[in-house]
């Protein structure tokens, strides 16, 4: 069992990888002269990593009730939108029956009300993140 978290873990870091170096967006280029300190708090969006897991026999895929809670959850993105958080990536491995979703928001309790659908079938945690390269300015050298 351990083995199969371990790949798991490995998808994610992979998907992560490629969605914060293929992200123009969201960080500013390094030939930008203005300073990082030129961005208000209302503009700072925290950048988090959810990771939602159920069980086989919870699958939303094994019943009509689960699915439509599950399309039901993925429109809800566009209202989770207007209310201020950015999805960048969002990815499934199917056989292992986890989600991991990639996004940035600047209210936490927006994130929270937005993964609220999944609680009753899934588990999940929303952890804030850094990109590498926000890390590297900030670690103690």
């Amino acid at each position: 069992m351990k083995q199969g978290k371990i790949t798991v873990f490995g998808a994610f870091v992979m998907f992560a990888a490629i969605i914060f170096n293929s992200h123009n967006n969201t960080y500013a280029n390094h030939h930008e002269k203005e300073s990082e300190w030129a961005v208000s708090a209302a503009e700072k969006r925290t950048l988090y990593v959810a990771h939602w897991t159920h069980t086989p026999e919870n699958c939303p895929g094994r019943s009509r009730d689960g699915a439509r809670m599950l399309s039901s959850f993925w429109e809800g993105r566009k209202e989770a939108e207007e209310k201020g958080i950015k999805i960048l990536g969002a990815y499934v491995t199917v056989t292992e029956h986890d989600y991991f979703i990639i996004f940035e928001a600047n209210d936490y309790n927006i994130a929270v009300e937005f993964f609220l659908p999944l609680v009753p079938s899934q588990t999940g945690k929303i952890v804030p993140v850094l990109s590498m390269d926000d890390w590297l300015k900030i670690m103690p050298k």
